[in-house]
């Protein structure tokens, strides 16, 4: 792609991404959070079924692959999700929820560094510890007030979702095409939430134009739109310099939201959200040195691409080990997300 095609593709992709944050919180205002999840990928089941069968995608072969694939897919999209959007409904603002999954990354990289998987410098430690620091700090004016501590550990579970999700991913060695892996994931993820969503709220979408109109949104242009997007970039620039693209994601996150959603984030969770970006920062730089820049990189290393592709809670979470068939399987990291 030419620059100027190139300079909107990344602009979309911000966009896409943090629209999964913001449109996800107006989504859990008017439904019931695992409601939205469930519909969210039912469709994406369906659309990615059809795109898999029309492109003549392979499918996984064996009961082993099936149920590797299927784990790795509950664990990024109905965990994840669910996690995320229910801390959203419960009052987590969504720019400290895009920083928190769009964080996944410093958490992956750490557990791939303590397992041995690849070898973290000083420059990576710092990345990982000021990322922590960051969403500490962005937390601190919300941990402490009833039900912050309950709003946070739902948060949590999502972003533990997200990352286990995306490790198990990383050791994924499966043949098979790009739209037939998150097909896959997402009907797993579906038949998950069709027991968990009667637990809480059932699966019932208001008739009303905001609950229509965001769980649409969410379904085709960050359920769908936002891989393509990903992917792209990916062939374009490689997995870790468009990965790197999230990390504007919390801050675009938080100025989309004041007007849409009124939040407002005090100089705390404002200095949080710039530690944290600084932070991943420093591990993307890093990485940038020591990875090449296509695919078909080492085990060790896809563990870090995939969790920077994720989001989520909005967007994608895996990659193919093979240059001709990278699978992308989608989160929303957005995201949310």
């Amino acid at each position: 792609m030419n620059p100027l095609q190139h300079r909107l593709v990344v602009l979309g992709f911000i966009v896409v991404w943090t629209s999964g944050y913001v449109v996800g919180a107006l989504a859990t205002s008017s439904a019931e959070p695992l409601a939205i999840v469930f519909w969210r990928f039912a469709f994406a089941a369906v659309a990615f079924g059809l795109l898999a069968i029309g492109a003549h995608d392979r499918w996984p072969r064996g009961y082993r692959a099936w149920s590797a694939v299927a784990v790795a897919g509950i664990a990024l999209f109905a965990v994840q999700f669910g996690g995320l959007y229910i801390g959203l409904r419960e009052g987590m603002p969504a720019a400290t929820t895009a920083l928190i999954a769009c964080s996944a990354p410093l958490l992956v990289a750490g557990v791939t560094a303590a397992l041995r998987w690849e070898r973290l410098g000083r420059r990576g430690w710092m990345g990982i510890a000021l990322g922590i620091v960051g969403v500490a700090v962005t937390l601190a004016d919300r941990v402490g007030r009833p039900p912050s501590i309950t709003v946070a550990a739902w948060t949590a579970l999502g972003l533990a979702g997200l990352a286990g999700g995306t490790l198990l991913q990383s050791r994924l060695r499966v043949d098979a095409g790009r739209f037939a892996i998150p097909a896959v994931q997402s009907a797993a993820s579906t038949v998950v939430l069709a027991v968990w969503a009667p637990l809480a709220g059932g699966f019932a979408i208001p008739l009303t134009g905001k609950a229509i109109g965001s769980l649409g949104w969410l379904a085709v242009i960050c359920t769908i739109g936002g891989p393509l997007l990903l992917y792209s970039l990916i062939r374009a620039d490689g997995p870790t310099r468009a990965s790197s693209n999230l990390f504007v994601v919390p801050a675009a996150t938080t100025i989309a939201a004041w007007p849409v959603l009124g939040d407002r984030l005090g100089p705390t969770a404002i200095v949080g959200l710039a530690i944290g970006a600084t932070g991943m920062l420093l591990l993307s730089r890093r990485r940038s040195r020591s990875e090449p820049g296509g695919f078909g990189v080492r085990a060790p290393h896809v563990a870090q691409d995939a969790a920077d592709l994720a989001q989520r809670g909005l967007g994608p979470d895996g990659v193919e080990h093979r240059r001709d068939h990278v699978a992308v399987a989608i989160g929303d990291i957005d995201h949310a997300r």
